[in-house]
């Protein structure tokens, strides 16, 4: 009853304040594009958020709550909570988001188009979408073109994409169910709404992957939002040609990975923003049951300018564990912040326990802010996702300009392995530059606490 109480008086004061809330912006600053989502979407009991003096709904969506619009010049935010803000802090840290609190009230200005996290001790994360206006809204009267309208939900269950189709979710639309395209090109899903995979229930182990694509070329994803998927996220299996982009993911159930690359190559994924409770960025080769085989030879992908959350459970950029195939090579990730890491998996992994060979693969211009359990964790093993009889290999990596956060309450409690195979199947050719540990440059193995077997020399720089 007290906490009902308190969120009503919240709510009231919020109501108050909104008429000050108007004076926050200067008279350059322009009015957003807020979306109006429909009423049935759960809105948040935690946050009122005010974006140039207009008020924005705050959405519930699983392990955090979110905000999205549009705007292409400045926007000054107030953010009130329903507890103290003292320690609250504005993600990622590289961003530079200068702020001001004042009891239960942030304030802070942005100048151009980004997606960011608010974090308050004790309270649900806060993520802010700010969206550049939108430009390339397709036509209603398009060919092959499945629109869904602001202000509804739609309910579509599996959703099958053919060739030269679009899936396009308004902003303020909400979309629950799945989309599966076999076999197919050039298919593009857009939108500033959300992909709602609650449609199936975890818990019923009614999972399904929300978005696959299967023996396809020419994937476009872009803009939208996904929230309470039921399984892995997003697949590219068996695929070519996939471009993902300004992606938005809040993941709250085990097995959320963000993407999945199976078997495939020429992957570009580009200025998303993902908070999962599995692997944010996963690279196999698999077969699933009910799918087409996932598998073949992996190259030429690159993940780059991402902020990946992490929830307790899996990875935040890996290689494995299933990699039944020959060859995964070219693999790049720069430009990333890991602004979280819990206590399971590790920030950079490869788990090959299968027969591939893992080459050229670099990890550049990566800040790690927090993390617990491993930093590097690169090991060739048997594990129960094992098929292949061969044990593959690890060789050419690269970790150069890392930056890492390092408490030292985290002295003793944190772990980097490198493990090969065996004594003729070492882990060969890694090179470490410019890794810093807090202000410490790493030029040792002693610093990294790393536990090496079957593996040659690590080449600090």
């Amino acid at each position: 009853m007290q906490s009902l109480l308190w969120i009503l008086a919240f709510a009231c004061a919020g109501a108050s304040k909104a008429a000050e809330s108007s004076d926050l912006p200067g008279d350059s600053l322009q009015p957003v594009v807020a979306y109006q989502h429909p009423r049935s979407l759960a809105r948040s009991a935690v946050y009122r958020v005010w974006a140039n003096g207009q008020p924005v709904e705050v959405l519930q969506g699983g392990n955090a709550d979110f905000v999205t619009f549009e705007s292409d010049g400045p926007v000054e935010l107030r953010i009130e909570a329903t507890g103290l803000m003292a320690k609250a802090t504005v993600r990622p840290l590289s961003r530079g988001v200068a702020f001001e609190i004042n009891d239960r009230v942030m304030t802070f200005r942005i100048e151009k188009p980004q997606y960011l996290g608010v974090s308050v001790p004790g309270l649900i994360d806060l993520y802010i979408y700010a969206n550049a206006i939108e430009r390339n809204r397709p036509a209603k009267s398009d060919p092959g073109l499945h629109y869904f309208a602001a202000g509804q939900v739609y309910e579509i269950g599996d959703f099958k994409l053919k060739s030269g189709e679009t899936f396009y979710i308004e902003g303020g639309a909400v979309v629950k169910g799945n989309l599966h395209a076999p076999k197919a090109s050039h298919v593009r899903i857009a939108g500033r709404g959300i992909l709602d995979g609650s449609y199936y229930n975890f818990a019923k182990k009614e999972e399904k992957r929300s978005i696959v694509f299967e023996e396809s070329q020419g994937i476009l994803i872009e803009d939208i939002i996904m929230i309470h998927p039921s399984s892995w996220m997003i697949v590219i299996g068996a695929s070519r040609d996939a471009h993902i982009r300004r992606v938005k993911q809040i993941g709250s159930v085990m097995s959320t990975d963000g993407v999945d690359i199976c078997g495939s190559r020429d992957v570009l994924i580009e200025q998303c923003f993902f908070r999962n409770d599995d692997d944010n960025i996963a690279i196999k080769s698999i077969a699933r049951k009910g799918y087409l085989p996932w598998v073949g030879n992996i190259e030429n992908v690159t993940v780059r300018d991402c902020v990946f959350y992490k929830g307790q459970p899996g990875n935040s950029m890996e290689i494995g564990f299933e990699l039944s195939a020959d060859r995964v090579s070219n693999i790049v990730f720069e430009n990333i912040d890991v602004v979280t890491k819990g206590g399971d998996g590790a920030v950079f992994a490869m788990h090959n326990s299968d027969r591939a060979l893992i080459e050229n693969v670099r990890w550049e211009n990566i800040r790690v802010e927090s993390y617990w359990g491993k930093l590097i964790d690169l090991r060739v093993f048997k594990s129960r996702f094992t098929k292949d009889e061969e044990r593959g290999q690890i060789r050419g990596v690269t970790f150069k300009n890392i930056r890492v956060n390092h408490p030292p309450g985290h002295n003793g409690y944190v772990v980097s392995l490198l493990g090969g195979a065996s004594a003729d199947k070492p882990v060969q050719g890694v090179v470490i530059e410019d890794l810093y540990l807090g202000e410490t440059k790493v030029t040792t193995i002693e610093q990294l606490e790393l536990l090496t077997r079957h593996c040659d020399e690590v080449i600090f720089k």
